[in-house]
């Protein structure tokens, strides 16, 4: 405490009286508000920008710790008369995870730094409870949510609301969180089902019966077998055993 006095006092001349070394000390002090302001900005930015994410994707409630990180220049720093702005390096990164920012001082002249917030973020995930068979729907699959670490879930991962009318493209272990990458819609069509075939114009529309030759989700073209005439014909899926034909 003495020698911090000792800094700061002035002779009667006007002159600091500062012992050796005790100027790059001053520096310093003087610097560490700066800096810490700026990491307590880059913490709301950060937490900011990942409510944002949580709330578009409905994520339930979770658990967020962050530690931000600047260079050891940025204790030289001036101070910035207006707010420092704060732009993540790849603003397309997902909001977790280890993530790079600019500092932007808009000052004139202003400056830039770099820095970084390293986001960690346990969710509750959707994860399989027993094993799940490859083109099984979701429906009829046991699900609950556990809470992971998402940045440990590099093929990405389900949370929010359950998911529903779609089905697994490969087979998933019980315990195994499912992902995006595993899923596709449902199907509408089943081989071999019947099913009504739709031919739509400007003024009519004609009905007939038929049998699916392949499965079919929304919209996509499957072959179909014309009851009335054996015509194999392809449609497209509208709706639950609907197809409609290509005019």
């Amino acid at each position: 405490m003495n020698y911090l006095i000792n800094i700061l006092a002035f002779r009667r001349s006007g002159e600091a009286r500062l012992p050796p070394g005790s100027a790059l000390l001053l520096c310093l002090l003087l610097a560490l508000p700066v800096r810490a302001e700026l990491a307590d900005d880059l913490h709301r930015e950060a937490e900011q920008r990942l409510r944002l994410h949580a709330e578009q994707q409905q994520w339930p409630p979770y658990q967020a710790d962050m530690a931000p990180w600047l260079p050891a220049g940025a204790a030289h720093l001036p101070a910035c008369s207006q707010p420092p702005q704060f732009t993540p390096a790849q603003p397309d990164a997902r909001p977790w995870g280890r993530i790079p920012y600019l500092i932007h001082c808009p000052d004139s002249p202003g400056w830039q730094t770099r820095a970084r917030v390293l986001v960690r973020v346990r969710l509750p995930v959707w994860v399989a409870t027993e094993p799940l068979s490859r083109q099984q729907e979701l429906a009829s699959a046991r699900l609950e949510l556990q809470a992971m670490d998402i940045g440990r879930l590099h093929r990405g991962f389900i949370s929010g609301p359950r998911p529903g009318q779609q089905r697994l493209l490969r087979d998933l272990p019980a315990g195994e969180p499912l992902y995006p990458a595993l899923l596709a819609p449902a199907w509408l069509v089943r081989r071999g089902e019947a099913v009504v075939i739709e031919a739509v114009g400007e003024s009519f529309t004609i009905s007939t019966r038929g049998q699916a030759l392949d499965n079919g989700a929304e919209r996509e073209l499957i072959r179909v077998r014309n009851s009335d005439s054996g015509q194999e014909i392809q449609a497209r899926v509208v709706g639950a055993n609907r197809v409609r034909t290509l005019l």
